[in-house]
């Protein structure tokens, strides 16, 4: 009686450890929070661009894009579909920025995917928006990378208000160490040469174009002065969550430049727990295959689905493709 009392007590445990791990490994939902208005933009100078994304993108195509997406993964609920178009506008917009940005979230990436079958709005919109047209590129390559994944968390936090739902798309930000030849780049190279190295090759949007080189360049200026005088970043204790991420992208470039192999964990400490709770980690990216990045299948929700990112990437007005 004992055993059979012990085998009952075995298999119990197991059950119990098995629906802890699944439970844990589920999917989190997108929350129904009010999305914020002009993508949560931080800087005056980038509300000329988001007017124009807006103009870019007719009600009509993204009605069309929304009746798609939610006929393919018939378990997402609208507000995940519009959270995911909203972050997806805002990777847009560092498109305009940028000559290369990867893709880090499969949620966003499906849509992106759908935008795609219609063939003459996606050209439309891209040539209205960008003069040019948007490609979305694989990433043939296997290997993680962590360090563009860094970047592109400096120059999103740089930009946007960082929401919960931010959170649960792209995965927790600020997770590895800005690429060291990244930051060399911003401190030695001219405002000219970074233009031509990092930015897209047009007059568009310079305004913003330097605010994140000046940011960068001084960002790396008080880091240097930080590790002079032997100073530590502390966990932040504003309630804000600007205040908490415009702190967070300063402590990034100390530790990117004077702690590279702690980097993870010294970041845990400026940012607050709370922040990573139920939050996927955001590693480096996994390749595509032919066209289409690899993916889930999307029908468990919206939420928390791009720990390691489908690194596709976007490519034009300069990029190779």
């Amino acid at each position: 009686m004992a055993e059979i009392f012990i085998g009952f007590i075995i298999i119990a445990f197991f059950i119990i450890l098995g629906s802890t791990l699944f439970s844990t490994g589920k999917k989190k939902s997108l929350r129904n929070d009010p999305i914020p208005e002009q993508l949560g933009i931080q800087i005056e100078e980038g509300i000329p661009i988001v007017e124009k994304l807006d103009q870019s993108l007719t009600n009509s195509y993204i009605d069309n894009v929304k009746n798609r997406v939610l006929q393919e993964h018939p378990k997402w609920k609208d507000h995940e579909f519009d959270w995911g178009m909203f972050e997806l506008k805002r990777y847009f917009f560092m498109n305009s920025l940028l000559k290369s940005v990867p893709m880090f979230s499969h949620h966003v990436d499906e849509i992106w995917h759908e935008m795609l079958m219609f063939t003459r709005d996606y050209d439309k919109f891209s040539k209205d928006f960008y003069h040019d047209t948007l490609h979305h590129t694989p990433n043939m390559d296997s290997t993680p990378i962590p360090g563009e994944r860094a970047f592109f968390d400096w120059v999103y936090i740089s930009l946007f208000e960082v929401t919960t739902n931010s959170r649960a798309i792209w995965g927790r930000f600020l997770q590895n160490p800005i690429k060291r030849e990244i930051i060399e780049d911003f401190r030695q190279l001219s405002e000219e040469e970074l233009l031509s190295t990092y930015f897209r090759k047009n007059e568009d949007w310079l305004e913003v174009k330097r605010y994140l080189i000046h940011k960068m360049k001084n960002e790396i200026l008080e880091a240097e002065q930080q590790n002079t005088g032997s100073k530590k970043f502390t966990p932040h204790t504003s309630t804000s969550d600007s205040n908490i991420y415009s702190y967070a992208a300063m402590a990034a470039i100390f530790y990117s430049l004077y702690d590279e192999d702690q980097f993870h964990e010294h970041m845990s400490e400026v940012v607050p727990e709370e922040y990573d709770k139920g939050v996927p980690y955001s590693g480096g990216g996994s390749s595509c295959s032919g066209f289409a990045c690899s993916s889930d299948s999307g029908d468990s929700g919206g939420g928390g689905d791009s720990g390691g990112g489908s690194s596709c990437s976007s490519c034009g007005g300069g990029c190779s493709s």
